[in-house]
């Protein structure tokens, strides 16, 4: 069980998890943009997006 604790606080397993995040969102814009969805949506995507590669930008390399 203590293994499982420390994979979710190890940086590499979360940069991995947020690297998913931040593709399925730029995934998710595509495809709102391609079908002229509403600019609050794609701008709640976008902001989103900020807001993982911010968190991207604070973890060590």
């Amino acid at each position: 069980m203590s293994n499982i604790a420390t994979m979710s606080l190890n940086p590499l397993f979360l940069r991995h998890d947020l690297m998913i995040e931040l593709g399925r969102l730029e995934m998710a814009i595509d495809s709102a943009r391609s079908q002229s969805a509403a600019n609050d949506t794609v701008g709640q995507l976008e902001t989103r997006c900020a807001k993982i590669n911010e968190a991207l930008s604070k973890l060590p390399a």
